[in-house]
């Protein structure tokens, strides 16, 4: 990993030198983007290195202090009570002395029932004003345990949960635990395979990496807080990225970490199209928020550790202006680039093409390194292609975090079937009708011979052809399943 590291360093010190060079010289405008390729290589690429070569996995813990008492709580809001059951079930069943609260933000009198009949206690409200955060908030006011257990009600625990994570609290300092997520439903579709995918490299050397560095960030469900840590910062903080907003909080206020990485309470990827782009959308909008707002006014308070966990996770999202640029970038110059422009992107293509292999071969080998023991094989592809594709919604997301445009709170459906609608692929449709006409221009009325640009072109056209199709296969499934049913129905009304 450090023969690795150091090359990706020398990719990413050449990749620099064309903006101090050629790219200048070519268009200075681009100096106005020079302060955001820096941050963008620092911080998304040398910062996730570091933070590789400081992985390191922590031995089990001791067993847990016998007088700590436990609050399970599993929150829900309006999701149908197949889902919920099992992990309402197998919360009640850990092993250990606890009690299991159902927080039911939708009032529902079947999950009452539910709740009765399984032996958890059952929390509602009369609001639901902050969302999961204000659920939470609602329930500590009225329960006493010295950990709260939360998890999200897709996510089943393992009978062996507490036991293998209480023991952290030993540690007085200790404010939260955070356990790995991993998923069950990797086969239910192309998406739900390409997101756990892209979950692959944060939850295993990404955050074993930040828990060296003692930067741990919260993940909303299979997570472990003391009641006092939580006290000390007036309880889960609201807002689109709650989980990560506490941690903040928490570790400002000087509570430790710990990660756990095992797959001890699998839940679920989202399965489509429209959950993952409505999850990605309310995360990267939340995320972009603290980035701007929460993360500058408690920087001083962190470790350097945490700082540069916390900047790997906040910009993130990022990705999304980057993959837009380099879009607009390619269209602009294959339809209206003229000889130089063309040499000086050429130039900037030789001077980033090694980074970008650099960093995914960096990534490959530290998720080799780290992966969970359940997965068998890797593949990056599926989870590039989600990503790529997803460019629209982070970069709306990080415009309106710039311009404080709010958004309403959305929890991630969890079932499949979701209609989603044609405008949210309008600009990946856009980018790649433009694309197939760049190239066409390019080829055939300036007879251009095969080059590095053309190449990219491609690559980018068939890396927004993949989505596009996902979506009209899903739209041609639907539309045949509507057409089976009204032939049942013509046969019925006809018997």
């Amino acid at each position: 990993m450090r023969v690795l590291v150091g090359t990706g360093i020398l990719a990413l010190l050449y990749y620099y030198s064309w903006w101090f060079t050629g790219g200048i010289e070519a268009a200075p405008w681009l100096l106005l983007l020079l302060p955001v390729a820096v941050l963008y290589g620092l911080l998304q690429m040398l910062g996730n290195w570091i933070l590789y070569l400081l992985a390191e996995r922590r031995p089990a813990p001791p067993q847990p202090v016998a007088d700590l008492t436990v609050d399970v709580f599993v929150t829900a809001c309006g999701e149908p009570i197949a889902l919920l059951e099992p992990t309402l079930r197998a919360a009640c069943a850990m092993e250990g002395a606890h009690r299991t609260w159902l927080l039911d933000d939708g009032a529902d009198p079947s999950l009452a029932a539910l709740a009765s009949r399984l032996g958890a206690g059952y929390l509602t409200r009369e609001d639901r004003t902050d969302a999961k955060a204000g659920n939470l908030n609602a329930a500590l006011a009225r329960t006493d345990g010295d950990i709260v257990v939360i998890f999200d009600i897709d996510h089943v625990p393992a009978a062996d949960f507490l036991s293998r994570t209480l023991g952290y609290f030993n540690d007085p300092q200790v404010g939260f635990v955070q356990v790995m997520l991993t998923f069950a439903n990797q086969r239910q579709s192309w998406v739900a395979s390409a997101a756990a995918e892209t979950a692959l490299d944060f939850y295993n050397p990404t955050s074993l990496g930040m828990d060296g560095m003692g930067g741990v960030t919260l993940m909303g469900s299979n997570a472990l807080i003391r009641r006092t840590a939580l006290e000390s910062i007036n309880g889960y903080q609201p807002g689109l990225a709650e989980d990560l907003a506490t941690s903040l909080q928490l570790q400002a206020a000087g509570w430790r970490s710990v990660y756990v990485p095992h797959p001890l309470a699998p839940g679920l990827a989202p399965p489509d199209l429209m959950a993952w782009f409505v999850q990605q959308f309310k995360w990267a909008r939340g995320v972009f928020e603290l980035l701007l707002t929460a993360f500058p006014r408690v920087f001083h308070k962190l470790t350097w550790g945490q700082r540069l966990s916390y900047s790997v996770r906040t910009t993130k999202y990022w990705i999304g202006p980057v993959v837009a640029f380099h879009l607009l970038a390619t269209i602009l110059i294959l339809i209206f680039g003229g000889f130089e422009l063309r040499a000086a992107f050429h130039d900037y293509l030789r001077h980033i093409m090694p980074l970008v292999v650099a960093d995914a071969t960096i990534r490959y080998a530290a998720l080799k390194v780290w992966r969970p023991p359940s997965t068998h094989s890797i593949s990056f592809l599926r989870a590039v292609i989600l990503v790529y594709s997803t460019w629209p919604t982070y970069t709306l997301a990080w415009f309106m975090a710039l311009t404080r445009i709010p958004l309403r709170f959305r929890a991630t459906p969890k079932a499949a079937g979701n209609n989603l609608p044609a405008i949210w692929l309008l600009p990946q449709l856009t980018a790649l009708v433009m694309l197939i006409l760049g190239l066409w221009y390019t080829v055939v009325r300036g007879h251009h011979q095969p080059s590095l640009l053309l190449i990219f072109a491609g690559v980018q056209l068939l890396l927004q052809l993949r989505m596009v199709t996902d979506w009209v296969t899903g739209k041609s499934r639907k539309l045949r399943t509507i057409m089976q049913r009204l032939s049942l129905a013509l046969i019925r009304l006809q018997s």
